[in-house]
């Protein structure tokens, strides 16, 4: 059901793409006075293939990215499960919760010191949260909380015996997102085709 979805949401935006190349041709010869730019044309040929990669450049392809070593580590090391099933635990399993508690705790103290006190390091020059240092680190910081979390679970739980162990659990969550980077890449590239045509 899954992976008919991710298909469906992939071919429509192609699909979408394919009719912005077409209407943007069709737009500009028509109203030649008009600001709208043709994809087909020389210049929207020149910026398809020579923004490819800018256009895809964006705080949100990181978020992806981490998020999704972040969400690896967490199934893959086991924590995800016994968070669910907390009474089933062995002894082992049951420190290496705690441990992943006081390790989260200590997260959450941490920035909250870099960023509720007056004059705060991730505080912005005006004292704001938003927008700023801390807007822009907290995903990454929640990713990167989230991956030592599950890599500590699972070494403390015995999950994980060895770094390639280590590495193959954070290396998961890419492979499951694998869909959503091809949906982020025709979804970024229609939004940016559709910025070039309509707008100077």
């Amino acid at each position: 059901m899954r992976n008919k979805w991710v298909a469906f949401t992939a071919l429509s935006l192609a699909l979408v793409q394919l009719a912005v190349i077409l209407v943007s041709w069709i737009a500009s010869a028509a109203l030649p006075f008009s600001n709208v730019r043709s994809l087909l044309g020389s210049e929207g040929i020149r910026w398809f293939f020579g923004h490819f990669t800018d256009n895809l450049l964006s705080p949100l392809l990181v978020w992806l990215l981490v998020l999704s070593i972040a969400f690896g580590a967490l199934q893959s090391s086991g924590l995800l499960s016994a968070v669910r099933n907390v009474h089933a635990l062995n002894m082992r399993e049951k420190f290496a919760l705690r441990f992943v508690l006081v390790e989260l705790l200590l997260s959450v103290l941490v920035m909250v010191l870099l960023s509720a006190l007056p004059h705060a390091v991730l505080l912005s020059v005006t004292g704001s949260l938003f927008p700023g240092s801390f807007s822009n680190s907290l995903i990454p910081y929640i990713a990167f909380t989230l991956c030592t979390l599950g890599v500590s679970y699972g070494m403390l739980a015995g999950r994980l015996k060895s770094i390639t162990d280590v590495l193959q659990t954070l290396s998961r969550g890419l492979s499951a997102a694998a869909p959503l980077f091809l949906i982020y890449i025709f979804g970024r590239q229609l939004y940016c085709s559709l910025l070039f045509v309509f707008t100077l």
